[in-house]
C-alpha cells in the first residue's frame, strides 16, 4: 500500500466519525439550548403567575373582608358608619346608600355634594336608575372566580409559599383594614354606640365597572329584603401601593414582569422589564380584575440562559474537533518527516556504502599491486603509495563524519576546549590539504591579521569543521581556481574564519537548507560527485556547541562563502 493511499484511509477513519460526532453533538445541544430556553420561560412564567396569584388572592380577601364589614354596620347609623370609613379607611373611595323607588340617599344629588361625589353618581347612574340589576353579573362572575380557583388550585398553593412571610404581612395589613372586627369596634368607638350582636344573612357582590377607560370595582351589601342597597367603592391605587411592594421580585438580569390595566398602562415594574422588547408570556391577573394583566419579559441578557450554554458548549465541541483534527495533522506531519528521514537515511546508507567502497576498492587495488611485485619503478611506487595515502585520509574522514553524526544525534559527543592559536591553526590545516587542493586545480590563499588572537576550542573538532568546508569546496567548487582563508577579529569577543571560493555558488532556494542533514542540491555538478549530505550540518552542530556558529553568504563576484565563528581566549 503507497504511503499516499495509507494517509488518504487514515484521514477518511478520522474525518467521518468526528463529522458525525459533530453533526450529532450539535443537534443533542440545539436539543438542549431549546430545553433550558423552555425551563427558564417556564420558570420567568411561573413566577408571573405566582404575581398574577399572589394580586388575586389579596384583591379576593380585601373584599371579602369588605363585605362582611359592610353586613355589620347598624341600619340606624348607616350613613354615618359609611360617611366614617370615606373619611378614615384608605382603601374606601367613596361609598353610597340606594333605596329601590326613592332618591339616593347618599351622596346626596346636586350641588350640594363634592365634585367627586358628582362622578360617582354619573358613573353608576345605570346601577342607580335600575337600567343594570344589582346582581345582573354576579352568576357568570362567580362561575368565572370558581373555574379560576380550581384551574389554579396547585398553582395557588406554590404561589402562598413563594411569596414568602414579607408578602403574608402586607396582605395582612390589607385585611385588617377591612376586617369585620376593627371596622365594627371602631365605628362603634367613634359613634359611641355598642354594636349589635345580631347578624343577618345579607346579598352582595362585587362589580367590576369600566368608566372613563379605567377600571372602578363597587361593592354593595343588602341586609334585608325591604332595605337599601349600599356599600363603597375601592381605591384601587391605594390597594396596589400597599401590594406592590411585597410583590415578588425578579432578582435575574434580563427577566422581570409589569403590571398593566385594561388601557395597556404600566401600573407596577420588577426586575428587566419593558425596554420596548415584546413579552415573552402574557397572562390575565385575575377575573377579579378584568382586561389587567402580567407580561413577563425575558432576553437573551439574563433569561435565555440556553444560548449562553449552547454557545459555550460549541466552544468547546469546536476545541475538541480542533484538537482531533489538529492531533490528525500532527501525526500526518510526523508520518511525512518520518518517511522523509528515512528516505534520506536510505540514500545515507547508500552514498557511505559506495564512499567506503571507492577508497578500500582503490587501496586495495594498488596494494596488490605493489604486493606482487610487478611495479618496477620507483615513480610508480610512490604514485601508488601516494594513492593509498590519500585514499586511507579519505576513508578516515568519511568515518569520522559517519561517527561523529551519530554522537551528535544522540548527544554523546565530547569535547576537550583548550587555548588555541587560530592563525597557527589555520595555516597547518591549508599546509596540510595543500596537496589535495591544488590537485583539484585550485590555489590556496590565505589572510591573516599581524596578531593573530588565541581562541578557546577543540582543535580537532576545529579541524574537522575546515576539512568540511574544503571537502566541499574541491568537490563542487574547483572551476573557480581558488580557496581564500581570510582571518580576522570580530567584536562582541569572537575571531571569523571566512573560507571562500569562486565556483558556481548555491541557488537561492537552497541556501537556507544547505546545513540540514542528508540535504544535497540536486543538480547535474553534486550527482556526479560523491557525497552523504552530512558535512556541512556537522561542521555547524559543532561549530555551535563549542560556542560559535556557521553560516554561508553568497560572493558578489560569484562563489560561495562559509563563516566560522569562534571565541576568543579572554
Amino acid at each position: 500500500m503507497s504511503f499516499k493511499r495509507s494517509i488518504a484511509i487514515y484521514w477518511a477513519l478520522v474525518l467521518i466519525p468526528t463529522l458525525i460526532m459533530v453533526v450529532v453533538a450539535f443537534r443533542l445541544l440545539r436539543h438542549e439550548q431549546e430545553r433550558i430556553s423552555r425551563e427558564a420561560l417556564e420558570l420567568v412564567s411561573e413566577r408571573g403567575r405566582a404575581v398574577c396569584e399572589t394580586i388575586h388572592i389579596t384583591v379576593e380577601g380585601v373584599e371579602d373582608s369588605l363585605s362582611a364589614s359592610l353586613a355589620t354596620i347598624e341600619p340606624a347609623r348607616l350613613v354615618e358608619t359609611l360617611v366614617l370609613w370615606e373619611r378614615t379607611n384608605p382603601l374606601v373611595r367613596n361609598v353610597f346608600v340606594w333605596q329601590e323607588g326613592a332618591p339616593l340617599r347618599y351622596p346626596v344629588p346636586g350641588m350640594e355634594s363634592t365634585v367627586e361625589e358628582r362622578r360617582f353618581i354619573r358613573r353608576y347612574d345605570s346601577l342607580f336608575s335600575k337600567r343594570i340589576a344589582w346582581e345582573s353579573n354576579r352568576g357568570a362572575f362567580s362561575e368565572e372566580v370558581e373555574a379560576y380557583h380550581g384551574a389554579t388550585a396547585d398553582t395557588l398553593q406554590k404561589a402562598s409559599l413563594k411569596t414568602g412571610e414579607k408578602a403574608k404581612r402586607g396582605r395582612q395589613a390589607l385585611f385588617d383594614l377591612a376586617r369585620p372586627e376593627k371596622s365594627v369596634a371602631v365605628v362603634a368607638q367613634k359613634l359611641g354606640a355598642a354594636p349589635s350582636r345580631e347578624r343577618f344573612q345579607p346579598r352582595s357582590g362585587w362589580i367590576p365597572w369600566f368608566a372613563e377607560n379605567r377600571l372602578f370595582l363597587l361593592g354593595w351589601v343588602k341586609v334585608a329584603e325591604q332595605g337599601p342597597v349600599f356599600g363603597v367603592e375601592l381605591e384601587l391605587m391605594t390597594l396596589l401601593s400597599r401590594l406592590g411592594t411585597d410583590l415578588p421580585r425578579f432578582t435575574e438580569p434580563g427577566t422581570g414582569y409589569a403590571l398593566v390595566d385594561g388601557n395597556n398602562e404600566i401600573l407596577h415594574l420588577s426586575g428587566d422589564a419593558g425596554n420596548g422588547q415584546a413579552p415573552a408570556a402574557v397572562m390575565n391577573v385575575s377575573p377579579l380584575l378584568p382586561h389587567w394583566q402580567v407580561h413577563v419579559f425575558l432576553d437573551g441578557s439574563g433569561g435565555d440562559k440556553g444560548r449562553g450554554f449552547f454557545i459555550v458548549s460549541l466552544i468547546l465541541l469546536a476545541i475538541l474537533v480542533a484538537a482531533i483534527v489538529s492531533g490528525g495533522a500532527l501525526l500526518t506531519w510526523q508520518a511525512h518527516i518520518n518517511k522523509k528521514d528515512a528516505l534520506q537515511k536510505t540514500s545515507f546508507v547508500s552514498s557511505v556504502s559506495h564512499e567506503l567502497k571507492t577508497p578500500l576498492t582503490s587501496i586495495r587495488m594498488y596494494g596488490e599491486l605493489l604486493q606482487s611485485g610487478r611495479v618496477r619503478g620507483p615513480e610508480k611506487v610512490a604514485h601508488y603509495l601516494s594513492v593509498i595515502v590519500a585514499e586511507s585520509c579519505r576513508l578516515t574522514r568519511l568515518v569520522n563524519n559517519v561517527l561523529d553524526f551519530s554522537r551528535l544525534e544522540q548527544g554523546r559527543k565530547t569535547y576537550h576546549v583548550d587555548r588555541v592559536d587560530l592563525g597557527a591553526l589555520v595555516t597547518a590545516m591549508v599546509e596540510l590539504h595543500g596537496i589535495r587542493i591544488r590537485a583539484a586545480g585550485m590555489e590556496p590563499e590565505v589572510i591573516l591579521p599581524s596578531a593573530p588572537p588565541m581562541v578557546r576550542t577543540d582543535r580537532d573538532a576545529m579541524e574537522q569543521v575546515v576539512v568540511n568546508i574544503i571537502d566541499n569546496a574541491v568537490k563542487y567548487a574547483a572551476e573557480g581556481k581558488r580557496l581564500k582563508f581570510a582571518l580576522t577579529v570580530a567584536t562582541e569577543g569572537f575571531c571569523e574564519l571566512r573560507i571562500s571560493d569562486r565556483g558556481p555558488g548555491i541557488p537561492r532556494e537552497h541556501r537556507q537548507r544547505i546545513f540540514d542533514k542528508f540535504h544535497r542540491i540536486d543538480t547535474s555538478l553534486t550527482a556526479s560527485k560523491p557525497g552523504s549530505g552530512l558535512g556541512l550540518s556537522i561542521a555547524r552542530s559543532i561549530a555551535r556547541d563549542l560556542g560559535g556558529d556557521l553560516w554561508f553568504e553568497p560572493v558578489k563576484q560569484g562563489g560561495s562563502a562559509f563563516i566560522v565563528r569562534i571565541k576568543k581566549d579572554e
